[in-house]
């Protein structure tokens, strides 16, 4: 039996910083959040590399992205220019990257042309033709972007790129909507590849109400000293948080630590006691079969694509499935009659929604004739 979240001691200490009516409030903002096992992360990105490798001109370096410092260089001055793979100190998110490329070649990376190396020399001598950036979440966009150009600034890749002898790739575990099109802008359309939509506060499911709680609750708290990480960085309201670390894109509440306040994702960690609440997804059902969580998920894809909800990322963000799952719901709806080309309902999908909607009615909020199930889905502001 799952305990609910809001039981577990650590969880329980956070909602006692808040008074008692606005706890139910800060429930919402802690059942919302998607907890990524690093399991899933490490299945997730090795099989994605694996299916990516085949498609990239090769051979392809793989370097998994990290913070640099303005004006640095990612490899060392003259031709040999050494790669320093991990930052120093501590890393972070680099090292389990890292982890995880090495279980890509271990199951058949380098037989795909994934390279072993990141120096200069062993780039060159093997005729690198694309390199691959690889992360795990993209708030902002502002990580990746910075550490393609400090590998751009070595003069050897920059004449390699001018020359278009190499090209570059992204691909992220996960990102949200707006970060998602900044990457596509940068680097091409056909070079961002993002596993799965990060949860926002956009998609969330609350009422217009219930948002506007959460986002005065997390404004409130915050202090004046942070008011601008209230709704994290550049207020991206992620909702995403994974078992090696809590991104500053979150709400300042969930990572904040003050005196006299009980911290929950204490200095952006996640505490060896909150760990069980990560547990591994398992593989969604392939199969649209009636009455299977296949079929449920065809059908409210159906009802967001009646509520113009169009664009796979943000169906994938309020179904809480990867980009790809979303994708293949709308490729199956039009494969069966539902949809058109453009997505739109057919009379036949109009008649599956007819269905779904009467077997399942939109709550609506009082006083109001228009349900607070999302019509649309914004990019954040």
């Amino acid at each position: 039996m799952t305990v609910p979240r809001s039981e577990h001691p650590r969880v329980a200490a956070w909602l006692e910083n808040f008074a008692v009516p606005r706890r139910d409030t800060a429930r919402l903002l802690i059942d919302a959040l998607d907890l990524i096992s690093e399991t899933d992360l490490r299945r997730e990105l090795i099989a994605a590399t694996l299916s990516l490798l085949p498609d990239l001109a090769g051979p392809v370096a793989a370097f998994p992205a990290r913070e640099v410092s303005p004006g640095e260089s990612a490899h060392a001055e003259g031709r040999a220019g050494r790669y320093q793979l991990l930052e120093p100190g501590l890393p972070g998110s680099e090292a389990v990257l890292a982890s995880i490329l090495t279980g890509v070649l271990r199951e058949g990376g380098s037989s795909a042309g994934l390279l072993g190396g990141h120096d200069l020399e062993s780039l060159r001598e093997h005729k690198v033709r694309t390199i691959l950036l690889l992360d795990d979440f993209s708030g902002s966009g502002s990580q990746l972007i910075k550490f393609h150009k400090a590998l751009r600034r070595h003069k050897t890749i920059r004449s390699w790129t001018s020359y278009h002898l190499i090209e570059f790739h992204v691909l992220a575990y996960a990102a949200t909507d707006k970060t998602a099109r900044l990457l596509r802008r940068s680097f091409g359309d056909d070079k961002v590849h993002i596993l799965r939509a990060c949860p926002t506060f956009e998609g969330a499911g609350w009422t217009p109400e219930q948002r506007a709680e959460v986002e005065v609750l997390c404004r409130d708290s915050a202090g004046r000293r942070n008011k601008n990480w209230a709704l994290g960085f550049r207020d991206s309201r992620a909702l995403i948080v994974f078992e090696h670390t809590a991104p500053n894109n979150l709400p300042f509440i969930l990572w904040k630590v003050a005196t006299g306040w009980n911290s929950l994702f204490e200095y952006k960690g996640v505490p060896n006691d909150l760990l069980r609440l990560f547990t591994m997804r398992p593989d969604p059902p392939r199969e649209p079969l009636i009455g299977s969580a296949g079929a449920a998920r065809l059908s409210q894809t159906i009802d967001l694509l009646a509520r113009r909800v169009y664009d796979a990322g943000n169906i994938a963000e309020v179904l809480r499935v990867s980009i790809a799952e979303a994708e293949r719901l709308l490729r199956l709806a039009h494969s069966l009659g539902l949809t058109n080309a453009r997505h739109r309902l057919t009379d036949a999908g109009r008649a599956e929604l007819k269905r779904w909607r009467a077997a399942h009615p939109v709550r609506v909020l009082p006083n109001r004739d228009e349900p607070y199930y999302p019509k649309q889905l914004r990019a954040e502001r």
